[in-house]
């Protein structure tokens, strides 16, 4: 009994380790950095504005509890358009009404915001779509000192469409703007004489991964790619930026996924009858098609499983994101669960080699991955690299690129 208590514990602190992600600032660039760095892209009206004003479409036909609110957004998302609705600025009191359009821009639900979370006395100051979850996030964030509501203000929220409450995060975590990914919620909470905090959250719980403290609050946030990395750019008020980047621990890694998993190195391939499968730039069938992913070749995967959602997959492909039908794509890994030794990305942007010109040294890169990835439990020793070994073709990682742990 003893020994599967001390079993339990173990475990426990492993599963603990294995949500060791969080934000690392990488630079630090001041005022100085020039409009070139960010696009304003995640505020159409500009840095300065709590709520972003973002009118996409203006003819969305009007549903009665929206009939005496003024449109604020309106922009395209994966079943159609979502549109958010206020009260004006003038009014005494707040209505916040999210109305969901299908494609073809008719009214699909409704959801009004205070109602749902039984809160009148907050703004919502964003909103944003989640895609994988198909579910509205929005903040509830104060209006003014936190301490006028003995802190009871800037919650973030996640709701289905059905308007049942998915998620809700601590208090003081989101006013201004937030941002999403397929993993994570970026968020930000600070005012005039309050601390000030940059956050990271699970999308799919509302869990905090990462607190920072931050100088000035944070009123910008936007994620970029560069050199295979996504990092998170953040512009305060005093108009200074800092880039971060999303780590794991490397001395703490462990994520046991089974194998495919979102954390667990994964080729796709194409298993339609026909050899291949359309690559979308979104997950619909009416999205446009940008690549298309081939069956095996010379024994591997063509592409890499960034996550699966369901009846449809986001890959990484010819050096973008797009997504396939799941039902005809089929996944390859070198994690099994059981191999003694388990291998982990250990450097920033981890490269995996084809063997292609092996004996030359010039080894090709087939992609690259995070510090902390999960890579395999089934591999061998070749001089200075560990192989992957495929039906044809093998993937090669050097040695001082991966941390390697005894189960």
């Amino acid at each position: 009994m003893k020994q599967r208590i001390l079993f339990l514990m173990a475990f426990a602190m492993m599963q603990g380790t294995a949500s060791a992600q969080k934000l690392v600032l990488e630079k630090s660039l001041g005022a100085a950095w020039g409009n070139e760095q960010v696009s304003d892209a995640n505020k159409a009206n500009g840095r300065i504005f709590r709520l972003r004003e973002d009118v996409r479409c203006k003819d969305l036909p009007r549903v009665p509890e929206v009939e005496n609110l003024e449109l604020i957004i309106s922009e395209p998302i994966s079943i159609g358009w979502l549109a958010l609705y206020r009260l004006p600025l003038s009014a005494d009191n707040y209505k916040f009404v999210v109305v969901l359009y299908n494609h073809d821009k008719q009214p699909v639900t409704t959801l009004d915001l205070c109602r749902i979370t039984a809160n009148h006395y907050c703004e919502v100051q964003d909103v944003r779509w989640d895609p994988d979850k198909q579910s509205v996030l929005f903040n509830m964030a104060c209006p003014s000192y936190a301490s006028e509501i003995n802190g009871q203000g800037s919650k973030l929220y996640s709701i289905s469409m059905e308007g049942t409450i998915n998620w809700e995060s601590t208090w003081l975590v989101s006013n201004d703007i937030f941002i999403l990914d397929d993993q994570f919620v970026y968020c930000a909470y600070g005012f005039t004489s309050e601390k000030d905090y940059i956050y990271l959250l699970d999308k799919n719980t509302g869990k905090i991964y990462s607190k920072l403290p931050t100088k000035k609050k944070i009123q910008y946030l936007e994620l970029q790619k560069h050199g295979g990395r996504q990092l998170l750019y953040a512009v305060d008020y005093d108009d200074n930026l800092f880039i971060y980047r999303v780590a794991n621990d490397p001395q703490s890694p462990y994520d046991w996924q089974i194998p495919g998993g979102p954390d667990c190195f994964t080729l796709v391939y194409a298993t339609s009858s026909d050899g291949f499968l359309n690559v979308r730039d979104n997950n619909s069938i009416k999205s446009k098609i940008i690549d298309r992913l081939t069956d095996k070749v010379n024994g591997l995967g063509g592409a890499l499983l960034l996550r699966k959602m369901g009846e449809w997959s986001r890959i990484w492909i010819n050096n973008q994101v797009g997504y396939v039908y799941t039902k005809y794509m089929g996944r390859q890994t070198w994690y099994t669960g059981k191999g003694p030794r388990v291998m982990f990305a250990n450097t920033v942007s981890t490269p995996i080699y084809r063997e292609d010109l092996l004996d030359t040294g010039k080894m090709p890169v087939l992609t690259y991955l995070n510090i902390g990835y999960l890579i395999a439990d089934q591999f061998r020793e070749e001089g200075d690299y560990y192989v992957l070994d495929s039906e044809h073709e093998n993937l090669y990682v050097k040695k001082s690129d991966v941390l390697i742990k005894n189960r």
